[in-house]
């Protein structure tokens, strides 16, 4: 059986803590019954002794055996240079069994009186202004020994109450400790566990999801020792990484189906779009050797011609191969607001049947960009679309010109509801649209086309409209 971090930590705590607690609390009781024994025999006999020979008190029996009394010990004097009682407290069979063992040298330390045991101690008499020749005196002080243990006990027993509540308040700090280490790793093991677990019927990408949202724990600090903390700040970025890893395959593989469709839809529209194309140009051809010029028959094969270069677009994307319309021939110094006007000249009748007011404001001060024009007219038409969709009761389409300092700059904003995508969202990925039933790849090809031309694309938006701006090289002179 494998014992957990938190279990291990409190057994190992436990085991030194009562460990220490054991040592240090017998050495305590070793030194605790040392004072007692000392306090309680040989301070109280150099007491004696000094109260005795500053008071200058006759050394009789009656005298030590009030001393006695208050005391509740036994006591005996005699000469310091003599195995000799002069007094004591003891009656006579006693008395004779104390001789016998003062008798002995060194004194002893432990005596027994008639079958009772006593710890002795012996003090000096100093008495002042005593003759010089006058013998000095001695003091023994019997204590019995079970007295002495009693207060031993008593101080050991309040030793062990003691060590004994330092150990409770240890393991409560064990605890308290093992839990904030070991919560966040049972968390980050329960979340790695989830992750491990997933089922073929769960959304991966809504469990990713999940995981790094600020209602979990991503956002949120991580909370226990540095290296736990670490631990799980790795593990947030891991899955970061997974959920990026994740994104980056879904977008590969919407681009390999976009290949597949690109190939298909190109071989399924090009072929009668030539046709439409031809006949477009026959027809005009025809009006005008009867000397008629119809403006829509142009627009028309503008339009064709605008649908074969989105075809053309729509491969490039799939293979990731430069567009053959990108080649440097094909670019020259173009002017925004001309491609403004001829994409509002295309629009004009939908802006009007949609209610929608057409507000065109150029500044003279802005130079011609450099670029492909029919890229960069589909760029401009791309974004005034998606800018008339955005206002389907009506409402106002700006387009706006002027020169910035990395060259020219274009916006076209509008007054709708706003681009709606979810935060973190980057518009311009494939297959991203706030449009029920938008393809999501209109931004994208503008963002490619204008990243091509070495410029740059954005907006800003809000409740009460969006503008999409695109920034280009000017044309140089």
């Amino acid at each position: 059986m494998r014992w957990s971090i938190r279990t291990r930590m409190l057994v190992a705590t436990n085991l030194l803590v009562a460990g220490l607690g054991l040592a240090v609390g017998w050495l305590g009781v070793q030194v605790a019954g040392r004072e007692t024994e000392r306090k309680l025999v040989d301070e109280v006999a150099l007491h004696v002794a000094g109260q005795i020979g500053s008071n200058r008190w006759p050394l009789t029996d009656d005298l030590l055996q009030k001393v006695s009394q208050m005391l509740g010990d036994e006591t005996a004097t005699g000469p310091a240079n003599r195995a000799e009682i002069a007094a004591s407290s003891l009656d006579a069979r006693r008395r004779g069994e104390l001789l016998s063992q003062v008798a002995r040298t060194p004194l002893p330390r432990d005596v027994m009186l008639s079958g009772r045991r006593y710890r002795m101690a012996v003090a000096a008499i100093m008495q002042k202004d005593s003759a010089a020749s006058e013998e000095s005196m001695r003091l023994c002080l019997l204590v019995p020994v079970e007295r002495i243990q009693s207060a031993k006990a008593r101080a050991a027993r309040t030793i062990a109450l003691a060590t004994a509540a330092a150990v409770a308040l240890a393991t409560v700090v064990s605890v308290w400790w093992s839990h904030t280490i070991t919560r966040p790793l049972r968390q980050l093991a329960a979340r790695m566990d989830r992750l491990s677990r997933v089922a073929e019927d769960v959304d991966l990408d809504a469990l990713l999801a999940s995981e790094l949202s600020p209602s979990g724990t991503g956002g949120k600090s991580p909370r226990g020792p540095q290296e736990v903390a670490k631990l799980t700040e790795s593990y947030e970025g891991l899955m970061g990484q997974l959920a990026e890893a994740r994104n980056r395959l879904a977008r590969s593989a919407r681009m390999a189906t976009l290949g597949q469709m690109s190939a298909s839809v190109a071989h399924e529209l090009r072929n009668p779009l030539s046709g439409i194309k031809m006949n477009a140009r026959v027809l005009a051809d025809e009006l005008a050797r009867h000397g008629i010029h119809d403006e829509s028959l142009d627009i028309m094969r503008r339009e064709i011609d605008r649908m074969e270069a989105y075809l053309n677009e729509l491969l490039s994307l799939a293979s990731r191969q430069e567009a053959p319309a990108e080649a440097p021939d094909r670019r020259s110094a173009v002017r925004l607001d001309e491609l403004a006007d001829s994409v509002v000249s295309l629009l004009e009748s939908r802006c009007r049947q949609a209610s929608i007011a057409v507000e065109r404001e150029y500044e003279h001060g802005a130079v011609p960009a450099w670029g492909d024009a029919a890229r960069l007219r589909q760029v401009i038409l791309n974004l005034a679309l998606n800018a008339i969709e955005a206002m389907p009761s009506g409402g106002r389409l700006g387009l706006h010109v002027e020169p910035c300092e990395d060259g020219v700059r274009l916006s076209v904003s509008d007054t709708g509801a706003g681009v709606r995508v979810p935060d973190g969202t980057d518009v311009f990925e494939p297959f991203v649209s706030s449009k029920r039933g938008g393809t999501g790849l209109g931004l994208h090809v503008c963002r490619t086309i204008v990243e091509r031309h070495a410029g740059r694309i954005g907006y800003r938006s809000s409740e009460g409209g969006s503008t999409f701006w695109v920034v280009l090289p000017g044309a140089k002179e």
